[in-house]
């Protein structure tokens, strides 16, 4: 049993569609790479598009990917992929990393609540860059995800980094 701590990070924010639209949207693997800050394209990996077991590689420029694979799906509510390279883990000093898109109804609004987890490897010295920066980055990540997320659900145009330091600014961050 692994006794590292697992970090969390999440953010919510209302988007303008009732719950089935946000579904639909959110549930097609295929399109994270037109809201996910960074991210240059994607190819799904497995036959299988949606659901525990389904895959896909996301690329950030043109050396950079990791591959997002569906750990568990709540239908109608969310899911949670795994972040890997291959059979190694996400990117150093993370040893295990997963990123659940939800969504809640609350208040008669529809939020989208996207959260990360990860643990960290590197004993004192994951703890003390924990504290220093990773929880600010993965954070920011998480936030701006969800930003921009919110943004291609409402317009249904891939977000610019332009539109979405416009959106950031409207919310106070």
């Amino acid at each position: 049993m692994n006794t590292t701590p697992i970090y969390t990070v999440e953010y919510s924010v209302p988007v303008s569609l009732p719950a089935d639209e946000a579904w639909v949207k959110l549930s097609d693997l295929s399109k994270a790479h037109l809201y996910v800050p960074g991210l240059t394209g994607l190819d799904m990996t497995t036959e299988l598009r949606t659901g525990v077991g389904a895959s896909r590689r996301v690329y950030q420029g043109t050396r950079l990917t990791l591959d997002e694979t569906v750990v568990s799906w709540d239908e109608g509510q969310g899911f949670s992929l795994r972040l890997h390279r291959g059979e190694k883990g996400p990117l150093p000093p993370m040893t295990e990393a997963w990123f659940d898109y939800g969504l809640i109804e609350q208040d008669g609004k529809v939020l989208l609540a996207n959260r990360m987890r990860y643990r960290l490897g590197l004993g004192w010295l994951g703890k003390a860059l924990q504290r220093l920066f990773i929880e600010r980055v993965a954070s920011n990540a998480v936030r701006d995800t969800t930003l921009a997320q919110k943004l291609y659900y409402e317009t249904g145009a891939a977000v610019s980094s332009e539109q979405l330091a416009t959106l950031r600014s409207e919310q106070g961050h």
